[in-house]
Order: structure tokens, then sequence, then C-alpha cells
């Protein structure tokens, strides 16, 4: 190690100087994280949430602190490589802002593919209405208790408390329609006649 220092020029010194410590992070980081330390965003210990550019939750995040990381780790060692391919200092510096830069938004483009990746889980009950489903438990009549259907909703079958406006009781087994929903997961149904 010592003799790849000492072959270095004083530029590329200064482009390891940056290079080194950043990579050093950036394994940190990535060793964290599979170790499942941190919540993949490498900001779980600073309010820093970056700049957004763009729109809603998940809108480009241009700084963040593993996009910092990255672009200064791939500034520093391009920047070697450049000074090592006999380039000017101008040119090295310029080159490796570029590299630097381009890995900043690469990582802010790949983070906003991943997180496009998330999904809450919830189920939005709003999605069954007009579907149709099974009783579970039986729903007594005009709306005076409730009981349980079985429906499949956005590719999950659950189980939901259901009410009916029907004159008499819907049994276990029929099939019934769902026509609507409150906040409270609960919904109404109706009988399907066959």
């Amino acid at each position: 190690m010592g003799a790849w220092w000492e072959s270095l020029t004083a530029l590329q010194r200064i482009f390891a100087c940056i290079g080194i410590p950043a990579t050093l992070i950036l394994v940190v980081q990535t060793v964290l994280l599979l170790m499942g330390i941190g919540d993949g965003d490498g900001d779980s210990d600073i309010d820093a949430d970056g700049i957004d550019v763009g729109e809603g939750d998940d809108g480009l995040t241009l700084f963040s602190v593993r996009g910092i990381v990255a672009m200064f780790c791939i500034a520093g060692w391009s920047g070697v490589v450049f000074v090592d391919l006999g380039l000017g200092t101008v040119e090295s510096i310029l080159l490796a802002a570029v590299c630097g830069v381009a890995a900043l938004f690469g990582i802010a483009y790949l983070m906003k593919a991943v997180l496009k990746l998330q999904s809450s889980g919830n189920i939005q009950l709003g999605a069954a209405v007009g579907k149709t489903g099974q009783v579970y438990i039986p729903i007594p009549a005009k709306g005076m208790g409730r009981g349980k259907i079985n429906i499949t909703v956005q590719d999950r079958f659950i189980e939901v408390d259901a009410v009916t406006a029907a004159e008499d009781t819907l049994k276990t087994g029929e099939t019934v329609r769902v026509i609507s929903t409150d906040e409270n997961g609960l919904v109404m149904v109706e009988r399907v006649v066959k």
C-alpha cells in the first residue's frame, strides 16, 4: 500500500483522500444495511430527508447521505484514474466532478425505483364495492346487527364485518354483493339472486 501511495501524484493523493474515506463510509453503510440496521436510506440518525425533486412521497431525493457519500466516492476514484490516464489538472477535476454528480443522480433514481417497490400492505376497502363474497357469519336483517363475509379484495381473501338492509337474515354460504363501505371497515351488502 505504501508503494502505491508513493507512486501517486499530489493531485491523485487529493483525489484518493476524498475517495478512501467515502468508500469506507459506503462499505459501513452497506454492511449495516445488510445486518438490518438503518432504514435503507442511510439517513436514520440524521434529520436529513433531502431535497425532494418530483411529486408525492416517491419523489426524487437528490441530497441523501448515501447519495452524497457515493458522489465523493466516485469523484475521488475517477479523479485518480483520470490523472493516471494523463489528463490535465483542470480536465481531471471537471471529469471527476461530472462522474460524482452522475453518481448522485444515479443513487437518487435507484432509491426512487426501490421505494416504488414498497407497499403499505393496507387494503383499500372501497375497492370491494361491486364485488361478491359469501356470508361467513349470518348477517341480521334490517341492519339490526353485524355478521361477516369472506371476499377477495386486491388479490387478498379477507373477512369483513357486514350489515344488510334486507328483510330477512342472510345465512352462512349465501352469495352477497358489497354496495357500500364506511371508514370503520364495515360493508353494506345485498343478497345476490341467482
